[in-house]
């Protein structure tokens, strides 16, 4: 573990933070913002009678087995617009036997940013599966005002889908969700590596680098591991001076951790099955380097 004080370690971030030109850190690996402007999609179109019963039939076809008439009926859903998918929304079901996936591939062609407000509304239903795509969807948005949604949706009673808001919160830069983004990935790394590689980013700052520093500083290995996985995304260059204990911990797994989070602060990929000799002497380099 490492135990120096925090204040010590934070000192000289303090002052660069008193330095525009200190945060300003390129990173190639953070993504662009939802453009601010986008304009937001307030009601879903109006569907024709006969286009509605068209959307049943269609979606119907995903309830069999021929991958051909799943691709046909795909096509053919997309080419009808926005006004099919608040019936298509309906057919997502929990039951064991469902057509989600089929349906999931449909939203992800069709529902963007711009409908933000109304996926936001449709996630206030009761079946899981929809709520879990959904927040599994806005928390990619980085859009500051699903903020209420995710926040609300943090105390949903299923496990996953308050992930999905915590780490969606996260990446607008709330303090609060630290803890539970990192209680969840220290155990579900293999499942939600990439999707918070993907997010986190949005969030990448000393504020929320520091958060996570704070968070880890004086807690067991396990939570430090953990941390560190977190910083590779929300760190800027500037933490490295408190990523150099981490670079010289005797844990294995924290080393290893620091040496990937310095890999990619460096824009280079992070080694998941790093080795205890490899990671000793990647970690030299970095000291060398840093």
């Amino acid at each position: 573990m490492i135990h120096e004080p925090l204040a010590a370690v934070l000192a000289p971030l303090l002052l660069a933070l008193a330095t525009p030109c200190a945060i300003r850190a390129q990173d190639p690996q953070k993504p662009a913002p939802v453009p601010a402007t986008a304009t937001k999609v307030a009601e879903w179109p109006a569907l024709k009678e006969t286009d509605k019963e068209r959307v049943l039939s269609l979606a119907g076809q995903f309830r069999k087995a021929d991958p051909q008439l799943h691709a046909e009926a795909k096509k053919e859903l997309i080419a009808l617009g926005d006004g099919a998918l608040p019936l298509l929304l309906q057919q997502v079901s929990d039951r064991a036997e469902n057509s989600n996936e089929q349906l999931f591939g449909v939203f992800d062609e069709m529902l963007k940013p711009a409908h933000a407000a109304l996926m936001a509304r449709e996630s206030k239903k009761p079946r899981v599966e929809l709520r879990r795509y959904l927040f599994l969807r806005m928390c990619r948005f980085a859009d500051p005002e699903l903020l209420p949604v995710l926040k609300a949706a943090c105390k949903d009673k299923d496990e996953l889908t308050a992930f999905y808001a915590s780490l969606g919160m996260l990446a607008l830069k709330e303090r609060e969700a630290v803890p539970a983004v990192l209680a969840y990935t220290k155990t579900k790394w293999k499942e939600v590596g990439p999707l918070t590689a993907e997010v986190l980013p949005h969030a990448r700052s000393m504020d929320a680098g520091n958060w996570v520093c704070e968070a880890i500083a004086k807690a067991p290995a396990a939570d430090q591991m953990a941390g560190l996985r977190l910083l590779r995304y929300v760190a800027q260059k500037e933490h490295t001076l408190i990523l150099r204990t981490y670079l010289k911990a005797a844990d294995h797994t924290v080393k290893k951790e620091a040496v990937n989070t310095m890999r990619v602060l460096h824009g280079e990929a992070p080694i998941e099955n790093l080795n205890v000799f490899d990671a000793i002497q990647m970690a030299q380099a970095w000291l060398k380097k840093a």
